[in-house]
Protein backbone atom coordinates (compact mmCIF):
# COMPACT_ATOMS: atom_id res chain seq x y z
CA UNK A 1 0.00 0.00 0.00
CA UNK A 2 1.36 3.41 -0.95
CA UNK A 3 2.09 5.90 1.86
CA UNK A 4 -0.61 8.25 0.51
CA UNK A 5 -3.25 5.51 0.47
CA UNK A 6 -2.24 4.34 3.95
CA UNK A 7 -2.56 7.91 5.25
CA UNK A 8 -5.97 8.32 3.58
CA UNK A 9 -7.15 5.06 5.17
CA UNK A 10 -5.86 6.08 8.60
CA UNK A 11 -7.50 9.52 8.37
CA UNK A 12 -10.80 7.98 7.24
CA UNK A 13 -10.89 5.63 10.26
CA UNK A 14 -9.76 8.35 12.67
CA UNK A 15 -12.52 10.69 11.54
CA UNK A 16 -15.15 7.97 11.78
CA UNK A 17 -14.17 7.01 15.30
CA UNK A 18 -13.58 10.57 16.51
CA UNK A 19 -16.72 12.19 15.18
CA UNK A 20 -19.23 9.35 15.30
CA UNK A 21 -18.88 7.49 18.61
CA UNK A 22 -22.20 6.28 19.99
CA UNK A 23 -24.20 7.70 17.09
CA UNK A 24 -27.73 6.53 16.47
CA UNK A 25 -29.96 6.51 13.42
CA UNK A 26 -30.89 10.17 13.78
CA UNK A 27 -27.23 11.25 13.90
CA UNK A 28 -25.45 9.62 10.97
CA UNK A 29 -26.11 9.62 7.22
CA UNK A 30 -24.55 7.04 4.91
CA UNK A 31 -24.83 7.51 1.13
CA UNK A 32 -24.23 4.90 -1.59
CA UNK A 33 -24.68 6.40 -5.05
CA UNK A 34 -27.89 8.39 -4.58
CA UNK A 35 -29.31 6.13 -1.84
CA UNK A 36 -29.34 7.80 1.58
CA UNK A 37 -29.56 5.83 4.84
CA UNK A 38 -29.86 6.92 8.45
CA UNK A 39 -27.55 4.51 10.27
CA UNK A 40 -26.57 3.52 13.74
CA UNK A 41 -22.88 2.82 14.23
CA UNK A 42 -21.66 -0.35 15.90
CA UNK A 43 -18.09 0.48 16.94
CA UNK A 44 -17.45 -1.35 20.22
CA UNK A 45 -17.29 -5.16 20.50
CA UNK A 46 -20.58 -5.16 22.47
CA UNK A 47 -22.34 -2.98 19.87
CA UNK A 48 -21.09 -5.21 17.06
CA UNK A 49 -22.14 -8.36 18.94
CA UNK A 50 -25.69 -7.09 19.52
CA UNK A 51 -26.19 -5.48 16.11
CA UNK A 52 -29.81 -5.53 14.99
CA UNK A 53 -30.87 -8.43 17.23
CA UNK A 54 -34.41 -8.28 18.61
CA UNK A 55 -35.47 -5.44 16.28
CA UNK A 56 -39.04 -5.88 15.05
CA UNK A 57 -38.66 -3.62 12.04
CA UNK A 58 -36.25 -1.55 10.02
CA UNK A 59 -37.34 1.24 7.69
CA UNK A 60 -36.20 1.16 4.08
CA UNK A 61 -33.84 4.10 4.68
CA UNK A 62 -32.28 2.78 7.92
CA UNK A 63 -29.44 0.45 8.73
CA UNK A 64 -26.48 -0.31 10.95
CA UNK A 65 -22.82 0.22 10.02
CA UNK A 66 -20.39 -2.09 11.82
CA UNK A 67 -16.92 -0.55 12.07
CA UNK A 68 -13.83 -2.68 12.77
CA UNK A 69 -10.38 -1.34 13.74
CA UNK A 70 -8.75 -3.02 10.73
CA UNK A 71 -9.73 -5.12 7.70
CA UNK A 72 -10.57 -8.73 8.56
CA UNK A 73 -12.68 -11.75 7.77
CA UNK A 74 -16.03 -11.27 9.53
CA UNK A 75 -18.86 -13.72 10.15
CA UNK A 76 -22.46 -12.71 10.75
CA UNK A 77 -25.34 -14.94 11.72
CA UNK A 78 -29.03 -14.26 12.09
CA UNK A 79 -29.65 -15.79 15.52
CA UNK A 80 -32.08 -13.59 17.50
CA UNK A 81 -32.48 -11.35 14.46
CA UNK A 82 -36.17 -10.97 13.68
CA UNK A 83 -36.09 -9.30 10.26
CA UNK A 84 -34.51 -10.33 6.93
CA UNK A 85 -31.47 -8.26 5.96
CA UNK A 86 -29.03 -7.50 3.16
CA UNK A 87 -25.41 -7.61 4.39
CA UNK A 88 -22.79 -5.50 2.58
CA UNK A 89 -19.02 -5.82 3.20
CA UNK A 90 -16.78 -2.81 2.46
CA UNK A 91 -12.99 -2.43 2.41
CA UNK A 92 -11.04 0.18 4.39
CA UNK A 93 -11.75 2.82 1.72
CA UNK A 94 -15.50 2.25 1.83
CA UNK A 95 -15.68 0.30 -1.45
CA UNK A 96 -18.23 -2.53 -1.65
CA UNK A 97 -16.52 -5.93 -1.85
CA UNK A 98 -19.22 -8.54 -1.24
CA UNK A 99 -22.93 -8.86 -0.46
CA UNK A 100 -25.41 -11.35 0.92
CA UNK A 101 -28.94 -10.54 -0.20
CA UNK A 102 -32.18 -11.31 1.65
CA UNK A 103 -30.65 -13.17 4.58
CA UNK A 104 -33.46 -14.59 6.71
CA UNK A 105 -33.61 -14.92 10.51
CA UNK A 106 -32.49 -18.15 12.14
CA UNK A 107 -34.85 -19.56 14.73
CA UNK A 108 -33.33 -23.02 15.21
CA UNK A 109 -29.54 -23.43 15.70
CA UNK A 110 -27.15 -24.14 14.18
CA UNK A 111 -27.46 -20.90 12.27
CA UNK A 112 -25.74 -20.35 8.93
CA UNK A 113 -22.82 -17.92 8.99
CA UNK A 114 -22.37 -15.24 6.34
CA UNK A 115 -18.63 -14.67 5.97
CA UNK A 116 -16.73 -12.43 3.58
CA UNK A 117 -13.95 -13.92 1.42
CA UNK A 118 -11.84 -10.75 1.29
CA UNK A 119 -10.86 -8.65 4.32
CA UNK A 120 -13.45 -5.97 5.11
CA UNK A 121 -13.44 -3.13 7.63
CA UNK A 122 -17.07 -2.04 7.41
CA UNK A 123 -20.30 -4.01 7.20
CA UNK A 124 -23.68 -2.43 6.50
CA UNK A 125 -26.93 -4.19 7.36
CA UNK A 126 -30.09 -2.88 5.69
CA UNK A 127 -33.60 -4.16 5.08
CA UNK A 128 -33.74 -7.21 2.79
CA UNK A 129 -34.28 -6.29 -0.86
CA UNK A 130 -32.54 -2.93 -0.58
CA UNK A 131 -29.51 -3.89 -2.69
CA UNK A 132 -31.66 -5.04 -5.59
CA UNK A 133 -34.19 -2.22 -5.31
CA UNK A 134 -31.51 0.50 -5.31
CA UNK A 135 -29.23 -1.27 -7.81
CA UNK A 136 -26.25 -1.23 -5.42
CA UNK A 137 -23.34 -3.12 -6.97
CA UNK A 138 -19.90 -4.46 -6.12
CA UNK A 139 -17.42 -1.59 -6.49
CA UNK A 140 -19.83 1.11 -5.26
CA UNK A 141 -18.56 3.20 -2.34
CA UNK A 142 -20.19 4.83 0.64
CA UNK A 143 -19.80 8.28 2.14
CA UNK A 144 -20.69 9.09 5.71
CA UNK A 145 -21.56 12.37 7.41
CA UNK A 146 -23.21 13.65 10.52
CA UNK A 147 -26.83 14.63 10.13
CA UNK A 148 -27.39 18.35 10.69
Amino acid sequence: MSPGRAMKKMCFMYLLLLYYPGCYAADTILTINSAVFEVELAVTPDERKTGLMQRNNLAANQGMLFIYPEPRIISFWMKQTLIPLDILYFDSNGQLLEVYESVFPCSIPPCKRYTNRNPAQFVLEVKAGTIQQLNIMIGDSFEIQRKN
